[in-house]
């Protein structure tokens, strides 16, 4: 008998968030704090676990730069020790963090962005240990989605995704500016960089693209439902994965062509990221955490 493609890893039943971890793997923010997940998944800190953990970054240099930022409903907290110990750090307000973005050069620069539903971007340059509002021109405060620039040291180019549409910010967050993407995609349900294109994924309306930071918009119709609940991209920006209801695919080239996976796609899936290996992880609301191998 054929092995399943997918395979459930034992776990939490809620996976909110996905993140590469380096050489330790991956980390997931889930209903019961920040896990580890390598050959096994473990809770990092015992500390965290009541807490519903709906955002989690690690340091691009983790594990020898041990800095992990995670947000849950009510503000941020940091680890600078891989997880064994966490710090609360200083915040304009508590506010529902429903993703974290770092700089590439994260190591070096110390700049990291918070979305939060209510209060816009928070934005740390100090590796998190201390974070501050930048809305100037953020006509919308319910920020969903995030994606840093793969050049962010050269260009200061962050993308935030709203409950309304998208921003761009061209100097690290400080000021925003509208982007026309077109009515029917917002809200985003992900943003992110691949190949040099910008890639949104509508909540309702499938993918746009665009290759000049969001000024121009592409929709290519991939799927046959509209329906994105989930975009991820690997760590070097080489690989895409979504997630609709019924189909769970990766492309390699930014979206102009996709491999479907095989066998029956878990349900709910509200996470997901491609693996260099060229599987898959995808977090379930409810259901845990799935591998794929192609």
């Amino acid at each position: 008998m054929a092995k399943q493609k997918w395979q459930r890893i034992d776990g939490p039943s809620s996976i909110f968030s996905i993140a590469p971890a380096g050489a330790a793997g991956w980390l997931i923010g889930t209903e019961q704090g920040v896990w580890s997940v390598g050959e096994t998944c473990a809770i990092l800190s015992e500390s965290l676990r009541p807490a519903a953990i709906t955002a989690v970054a690690a340091s691009p240099g983790f594990p020898a730069q041990p800095y992990i930022i995670v947000g849950a409903a009510d503000g941020l907290a940091r680890s600078t020790d891989r997880g064994e110990t966490w710090f609360t750090p200083t915040m304009p307000q508590r506010s529902h963090v429903s993703q974290i973005a770092l700089s590439p050069c994260f190591t070096e620069d110390g700049i990291g962005f918070a979305a939060t539903l209510e209060d816009g971007v928070l934005v740390t340059t100090d590796h998190g240990q201390s974070w501050h509002s930048w809305n100037f021109g953020l006509l919308d405060l319910e920020v969903l989605t995030l994606a840093v620039s793969q050049n962010f040291s050269q260009d200061e180019t962050i993308v935030a995704g709203t409950g309304t549409g998208v921003f761009r910010s061209a100097n690290g967050g400080r000021a925003w500016r509208e982007l026309t993407i077109g009515e029917d995609a917002a809200p985003l349900s992900g943003l992110c960089f691949s190949h040099g294109t910008l890639v949104a994924a509508s909540e309702t309306a499938g993918l746009f693209y665009s290759k000049d930071f969001g000024d121009t918009w592409q929709k290519r119709s991939a799927f046959r439902s509209g329906q994105i609940s989930a975009l991820g991209v690997s760590p070097d920006g080489s690989l895409l994965a979504v997630a609709t209801p019924t189909v769970v695919a990766v492309s390699s080239d930014a979206g102009a062509t996709w491999t479907r996976s095989e066998g029956k796609t878990p349900a709910g899936i509200v996470s997901i990221a491609p693996l260099p290996s060229g599987a898959i992880l995808a977090g379930t609301q409810e259901d845990g955490l799935w591998k794929y191998e192609a």
